[in-house]
């Protein structure tokens, strides 16, 4: 009866020291203290972050075709000049029409022989949507391509803005000007 006595004793000092353990301590009955309880259907799912949209991306040139040609003029030692156009002075009448561009300006060079537009060395046309000047720029090399007597120019593209360069300058001159463009825009 003393063997049975002690195991009682025994089982009893268990169950008592089982029922004073911290609730951080981990138990032979309980989960261990690094495992998450399972959650049960009255828990409350965890909130989410909301996602935010990303922003729409700014068109990268934020000036006029004015204020582009007068950092060319100063950047590009052949060009002499510029003049920017008004809907009532614009050659080809686009400016401000849908789809077509916002400003303009003609860059005057010393090594072109025309009098206006890119035949007088280049022209910058700054548009609404980067979609507008790439349709602008693809329509107007199309042209050119099928029609070589009309001549040749260079665009160089920065978003809404494209500069349009006379081919009749040298390559090296249109290279100043790309670089030029470049640090501009860029």
């Amino acid at each position: 009866m003393a063997g049975m006595r002690r195991a009682l004793i025994a089982a009893a000092a268990l169950a008592l020291l089982a029922g004073c353990a911290s609730a951080d301590e981990p138990t032979p009955e309980s989960p261990a203290a690094s495992e998450a309880p399972a959650p049960t259907a009255a828990d409350p799912e965890p909130e989410r972050e909301a996602e935010t949209p990303e922003p729409e991306p700014e068109p990268p040139v934020e000036a006029d075709a004015a204020t582009l040609a007068a950092a060319l003029v100063e950047a590009v030692d052949s060009a002499n000049g510029f003049t920017e156009y008004t809907e009532d002075s614009d050659p080809n009448d686009l400016i401000g029409r849908p789809g077509q561009y916002i400003s303009a300006a003609s860059i005057s060079d010393d090594g072109a022989d025309g009098d206006s537009g890119v035949d007088a060395g280049a022209v910058i046309e700054v548009f609404a949507s980067e979609a507008d000047a790439q349709a602008r720029s693809e329509y107007i090399l199309a042209i050119l391509k099928d029609s070589p007597m009309l001549g040749v120019e260079w665009h160089h593209l920065d978003g809404v803005a494209l500069l349009r360069v006379s081919g009749a300058l040298k390559p090296s001159v249109n290279d100043v000007y790309a670089e030029a463009w470049a640090s501009i825009v860029g």
